[in-house]
């Protein structure tokens, strides 16, 4: 979350303030979905810390645990990080939801994870998902 964080500030996309909020929002409200084969995490931040939407994607060499979104006593092993930053135009619009449409399909989850880089990752979201 934290090396996500930094890429899409790095980017110009959200605040200083972006990584500390979106670690501070998974302690509170966890983003971990159950996906068969390969869960996924959703962490993000609140919209203040977003200067333009954007996203972050890492697919991870062990997969590491993740609180269940909706059942935060369930632990996941995580093997995709999906990192939106939202403005508040796109929470409104549901863009958080869409996503996790697109994330339930296995095949594109597993292209995820088998892109040799963020990039990579990114450039198969792209033309699926823009806020």
């Amino acid at each position: 979350m934290r090396a996500l964080s930094r890429l899409l500030l790095a980017s110009g996309s959200v605040r200083p303030s972006f990584e500390a909020a979106a670690v501070a929002r998974e302690r509170r409200s966890p983003t971990g979905l159950p996906f068969p084969n390969i869960a996924v995490a959703l962490p993000h931040a609140d919209p203040e810390h977003v200067i333009s939407p954007a996203i972050a994607v890492a697919s991870l060499a062990a997969p590491v645990p993740f609180r269940q979104m909706g059942s935060p006593a369930t632990r996941l092993d995580v093997s995709l990080i999906v990192m939106p930053a939202l403005t508040a135009k796109e929470q409104a619009a549901a863009e958080l939801s869409r996503l996790i449409d697109l994330l339930q399909d296995e095949p594109l989850r597993r292209e995820l994870v088998s892109a040799g880089s963020a990039r990579a990752m990114c450039e198969i979201l792209a033309p699926l998902w823009r806020p």
